[in-house]
């Protein structure tokens, strides 16, 4: 068995692999356009007797996080041909990728999972919702008076709206940095139909969607706006498309703002599963992790377990730094048996402090589960004192995702 990057010369293979697995099939101006795009270097393979068995790609992004950029590393395209399954290769390139994840300094590994349990055992957690809103004719806004002016836009610059994604997107966790090539290779290529953008009274882009309208429904793939007179602007751009529209079908926020804001806000919402967030370096992340910690907090204890990358096991003391140019002071003493290369191992384990597995810590750092109930649910135990600081630690984050990959 040998793991290795794909050759330029098996692209075709791995997208036969990715439309078996898929189910999927391109015509051949959309495969000659993957192919054209298809970065080889950025998968691995397993290679049994010259033939490929298994692969997986590992995307090399960045993701805000409370406004600051982490590097990402976005596991995409899984395939193991049906012949070779159960053997074990997904978790062998899972190990091998996380690994490569951490040398390249990618922090966080994000991914869309087929089976939510399969990829919790290798250490992925949900972090993400996705809603859907779903306004019957009736349900759409009402019309409201707004300063500035919607134009329709060409998706020729791929930057078009970028400003306005970008100003939004740092106010969240987990969204992507889109440079230009995500925008016309990922965004356009994925939400077809038009761009419509709100200029202000100062001629300023601050909102836009990216919309198609066919049977008689509108399908609206991103709503994004930095203002409420955008909102509003927005809002009224769906109703003025009564007279062609049934209905209006909207992707946002789970869990957010916008159906308390339209008039009727007794309409149809689907809340769904969406990705999975994995910490492939603890102690870098909590050494960026935006706590806010109280002056007269006494360092934070964290004891964690992690089966699968040996290397995040140990336990975490945190405390906030005296130096203004470090966010976090952590001290990290590894597991004897976790191979952390930490060159520290802790003799005499504190007893305080708080027992989490990595699962735990992403479902607490994103904000979508609190350590108090998590503590109740008996998923983490800890005492009441270590509990309370970080509670108070936290701060309040929104996770969410716009893409897929």
């Amino acid at each position: 068995m040998l793991i290795r990057r794909l050759k330029a010369s098996e692209t075709q293979t791995s997208l036969q692999m990715s439309e078996f697995a898929f189910q999927f099939e391109l015509n051949e101006k959309e495969r000659l356009q993957q192919l054209e795009d298809d970065q080889p270097e950025q998968t691995w393979v397993i290679e049994m007797e010259n033939e490929i068995v298994s692969k997986a790609t590992v995307l090399p992004l960045h993701v805000y996080f409370n406004g600051k950029v982490v590097p990402m590393g976005g596991v995409s395209g899984v395939v193991t041909w049906p012949e070779h399954r159960r053997g074990g290769y997904v978790k062998k390139l899972l190990s091998h990728s996380l690994n490569e994840m951490r040398e390249q300094g990618q922090v966080l590994s994000f991914l869309y999972p087929f089976s939510i349990p399969f990829y919790r055992k290798f250490g992925w957690e949900l972090f993400a919702d996705t809603e859907i809103l779903t306004l019957e004719k009736h349900q759409l806004p009402k019309r409201e008076t707004y300063e500035g002016t919607i134009r329709r836009l060409t998706k020729d610059d791929p930057l078009i709206v970028d400003e306005v994604y970008q100003a939004w997107a740092k106010k969240y966790a987990g969204t992507i940095v889109r440079d230009s090539e995500w925008w016309k290779k990922s965004v356009f290529k994925r939400k077809k139909g038009t761009i419509s953008a709100y200029f202000n009274a100062q001629n300023e882009k601050t909102g836009y969607l990216i919309y198609e309208v066919k049977n008689r429904t509108m399908t609206v793939h991103e709503i994004i706006w930095l203002t409420p007179d955008a909102r509003r602007a927005l809002l009224h751009f769906i109703s003025n498309h009564d007279s062609m529209i049934d209905k209006a079908v909207i992707k946002t926020v789970a869990h957010d703002r916008l159906p308390f804001l339209l008039t009727d806000p007794q309409v149809k919402r689907e809340v769904s599963s969406y990705f999975m967030a994995r910490i492939v370096d603890v102690k870098a992340f909590l050494s960026l992790y935006p706590f806010e910690f109280n002056r007269d907090d006494k360092p934070l204890i964290l004891h964690i377990t992690d089966e699968f990358c040996s290397w995040n096991s140990g336990i975490y003391i945190l405390s906030k730094s005296t130096d203004d140019n470090i966010d976090n002071e952590v001290k990290f003493f590894g597991d004897d048996t976790s191979n952390s290369g930490s060159g520290a191992t802790c003799s005499h384990s504190p007893k305080k402090g708080i027992h989490l597995t990595v699962q735990h810590l992403t479902a607490i750092l994103f904000c979508t589960q609190t350590p108090q109930t998590l503590v109740e649910e008996e998923f983490i135990q800890g005492d009441q004192q270590s509990i309370k600081v970080l509670e108070s630690a936290l701060p309040t984050l929104k996770p969410f995702i716009y893409d897929f990959f």
